[in-house]
């Protein structure tokens, strides 16, 4: 059976990584609609906008996105003429605002888009996936757009200035990759592909457990340096790499359940990031899974980092998390796992964490 697996290139530096642009994007096109967050394009449009106009680029319009990442948002914005115009689409931002991108480039067929993350937050600019949720914030579906971007311009400088807690939250959410992939695929026989997927999934680990302390305190300084560069590729891309090697029964487990059940709660929901929760998600494999000896190592390293460690740490209570196990397992994320998972499981991890 033929294989086709389309990755994306990537340019990594500091604002020279945006002088690629007009290379590389040129041959798609030179009318470019920009999606993005609000704050997300008030740090990378000055940067990009001089580079365009010098190279003849066309910006169709510039567009703040919303706050959510939803199908009615990206069949919304793929039905405005400034989109529709467009040549190829620029996603700049977080997770939610690149994501909104993939939801628009399908509902346009399938035009090219390229990626400009501005925060170490997720590894959405690289993958091929996107979360998608409800307006009212839960968790909806995945949307698997069968391509990722074109290209993924990283401007480190840009990712160092923002707001430490989305290099924080993102590398906590990487973490889980490598965790979630071989736990799933454990005892299966895989493909070449999948095999080469679980094989770089160590690099979402090794970097975050050698550099991850280092990495927050360059970021709080708003200064790059080699451990905030290491920790924001492994976040951006060895896990978009990944993602996009893997199956996608594999790229998805109880870390990832638990923080599609704690959507549930409003209190999580509204004051904590995506890849705060999945850090904790972690803990909670890891002791379903009895690596004790993996979560004591994490344990330290969470404590350094100040990761989420108990349920205090996102707010919760354990009499109220009935919902959130419910939640956690009607979603498919744990379907394909070594054993079945259950509610209990997920408690009794819970509260194991919880008499440490």
């Amino acid at each position: 059976m033929a294989v086709t697996n389309i990755l994306p290139g990537y340019t990594f530096g500091g604002h020279d990584a945006y002088e690629a642009v007009p290379e590389i994007v040129g041959k798609y096109g030179k009318k470019v609609c920009i999606i993005g967050g609000e704050t997300a394009l008030s740090k990378a449009v000055p940067v990009l906008k001089p580079i365009l106009e010098a190279n003849d680029f066309t910006i169709t319009d510039v567009i703040v996105f919303g706050k959510e990442c939803s199908y009615e948002k990206g069949q919304k914005l793929a039905q405005l003429d400034s989109v529709k115009a467009a040549d190829v689409y620029f996603a700049v931002g977080g997770g939610k605002a690149i994501d909104t991108v993939k939801l628009v480039s399908h509902y346009c067929g399938s035009k090219p888009f390229f990626t400009f993350p501005t925060i170490a937050g997720t590894c959405a600019a690289t993958s091929k996936v996107a979360a998608v949720y409800h307006e009212n914030h839960v968790f909806d579906s995945v949307h698997y757009n069968g391509y990722p971007a074109k290209h993924v311009f990283i401007d480190s400088q840009i990712l160092v200035e923002a707001p430490t807690k989305y290099a924080w939250a993102g590398m906590g959410d990487t973490i889980a990759k490598h965790y979630e992939s071989t736990f799933s695929a454990r005892g299966l026989q895989t493909v070449y592909e999948t095999q080469l997927g679980l094989a770089m999934s160590v690099m979402c680990a090794q970097p975050i457990q050698e550099h991850g302390v280092e990495a927050i305190e360059a970021s709080d300084a708003n200064k790059r340096s080699d451990a905030f560069d290491q920790a924001a590729l492994a976040v951006i891309l060895t896990t978009g790499l990944v993602s996009n090697f893997l199956a996608e029964e594999f790229n998805s487990n109880i870390a990832h359940a638990m923080c599609y059940g704690f959507t549930t709660q409003k209190v999580v929901e509204e004051n904590h990031l995506h890849g705060e929760i999945v850090s904790y998600g972690v803990l909670v494999l890891l002791t379903v899974d009895k690596q004790l000896e993996e979560r004591a190592k994490w344990l330290d390293v969470y404590k350094a980092m100040g990761l989420p460690v108990k349920l205090a740490d996102l707010e919760m209570k354990i009499e109220d998390m009935a919902p959130v196990y419910k939640k956690a397992i009607d979603v498919p994320a744990t379907d394909v796992s070594p054993y079945p998972i259950t509610e209990q499981m997920l408690e009794d991890a819970v509260k194991a964490l919880e008499a440490l």
